[in-house]
C-alpha cells in the first residue's frame, strides 16, 4: 500500500537531484521514506552529503535509472531488499544498494539496538524468567513470532496473490498476556480472502517455501509490532500509550555505528565510495573520543574534537535517547565514529 502522503514520482526525484547541484557539489543519498531519512540523518558525512526521500522504493530506482541514463554522478539509492534476494531479483543500477536483511528495522532489531530498547522499555526479571522457562532468547523468539507472517508475505509475493496485511496485522492475531501468535486463526483469516482453497493447502504452500535467513523473511513492521506486544505483559510493562513508533525510534537512535561500517551494507557503500571519488555517503569509520556526561534524563552534554555547534547539537540529541536506553548514569571517554 503507497502512503497517501507519497506524491513523488521518478522523474520529480530526477529533477530534485539535478536542481540541487547547483547548492550541493557532493553526493546525494536517494531513500525510500521518512523513517530512512530519520535514520542516515546524523549518520551521513556532513555537509558532503544530501539526502532525498523518494517516497517508495520504485521511485529511488526508478529516479537511479534516469540518473544513470544522463550521466550524472554522485548519486545513491539505498532501498529495503523486501524480499528481491531471495527471489534472485537484481537492482536495476549500480548505483543502488539494498539493506542486507529484509528492510531497515530488520537491521536494528538484529544488531545490539534491540538490547538496549530491551533495557529502555522491559523488566530484566521478566526477560530473564521468559528465557530461561522457553529456553530461548528474546530476539529468537521475535524472529519465531515473525516468520508465519512474513513467509506469508512471502507466499503472496511469489504467487502473485497481492493480499493486502492491513487486516492481517500481528495485533490481531498475537496475544498480549501469553505473546503467542495464533497461527490457525492466521491462516484461516487468509483462507477467507479467497485466495487459496483451504487452510491445509495454505500450510502446505509455506512449507514449500526455501529454508532461508530468517531475517531476509521476516517484515521489520511485523517484528517491531510484535515485540511490543510482548513488552506489555511478557516482557515488561510497557504503557499503553508508546506505540510502535516509540520503539522505532529507539532503535533507530540506539543503533551503533561500528555495527554499520562492518557490516555488509556498510561494506557496500564503502565500495561506492571508492568506487566513485571524490563523492562519499557516510562518516569515517575511524573513532574518536567522546567524553559524555549525563546531566539527567533529559539531557546530555557532549565536547568532540573539531566538533561544530551544528555536529554538537545533533549529537546531544542523539546521545540523550541512547543514554535514556542505557541507563547509564555517567559515561566518560567513550568511543564512537570518528567525524562526527
Amino acid at each position: 500500500m503507497t502512503p497517501s502522503s507519497w506524491t513523488k514520482d521518478p522523474g520529480q526525484i530526477e529533477a530534485e537531484v539535478i536542481m540541487n547541484r547547483q547548492a550541493n557539489q557532493g553526493s546525494f543519498l536517494v531513500l525510500e521514506g521518512p523513517d530512512d531519512h530519520k535514520f542516515w540523518r546524523p549518520r551521513v558525512a556532513l555537509n558532503a552529503c544530501e539526502l532525498v526521500i523518494g517516497d517508495g522504493k520504485p521511485n529511488v530506482e526508478g529516479a537511479l535509472v534516469r540518473l544513470d541514463k544522463r550521466g550524472f554522478l554522485g548519486a545513491l539509492g539505498i532501498v529495503d531488499d523486501d524480499y528481491d534476494r531471495l527471489e534472485g531479483r537484481t537492482l536495476p543500477s549500480p548505483n543502488l544498494l539494498a539493506t542486507d536483511a529484509h528492510d531497515l528495522e530488520s537491521v536494528l532489531l538484529r544488531s545490539s539496538a534491540l538490547d538496549r530498547v530491551l533495557a529502555e522499555f522491559g523488566d530484566p526479571a521478566k526477560i530473564r524468567r521468559f528465557e530461561d522457562t522457553q529456553d530461548i532468547t528474546v530476539r529468537a523468539a521475535l524472529l519465531q513470532r515473525g516468520l508465519p507472517f512474513g513467509r506469508l508475505r512471502w507466499l503472496s509475493l511469489r504467487l502473485g496473490w497481492g493480499l493486502s496485511f492491513d487486516h492481517l496485522r500481528p495485533e490481531r492475531f498475537a496475544d498480549s498476556k501469553t505473546w503467542v501468535v495464533d497461527q490457525e486463526r492466521l491462516y484461516a483469516a487468509v483462507t477467507a480472502t479467497g485466495v487459496v482453497e483451504s487452510t491445509e493447502t495454505l500450510k502446505a504452500a509455506t512449507q514449500m517455501l526455501p529454508q532461508t535467513d530468517p531475517w531476509s523473511i521476516c517484515q521489520g513492521h511485523d517484528l517491531i509490532s510484535l515485540l511490543r506486544i510482548g513488552l506489555q505483559r511478557v516482557l515488561g510493562d510497557l504503557k499503553p500509550n508508546r506505540g510502535v513508533g516509540d520503539i522505532a525510534a529507539l532503535l533507530r537512535a540506539a543503533y551503533d555505528e561500528r555495527e554499520l561500517h562492518q557490516g555488509a551494507l556498510g561494506g557496500s557503500i564503502d565500495g561506492w565510495q571508492s568506487a566513485n571519488p571524490p563523492y562519499r555517503v557516510l562518516f569515517s569509520a575511524g573513532v574518536a573520543t567522546v567524553r559524555i556526561v549525563v546531566l539527567g534524563y533529559g539531557s546530555v552534554a557532549t565536547t568532540h574534537r573539531g566538533m561544530s555547534n551544528r555536529q554538537s547539537r545533533r549529537h546531544r540529541r542523539r546521545w540523550t535517547y541512547i543514554v535514556r536506553a542505557l541507563r547509564t548514569p555517567r559515561i566518560t571517554n567513550s568511543s564512537v565514529p570518528d567525524g562526527r
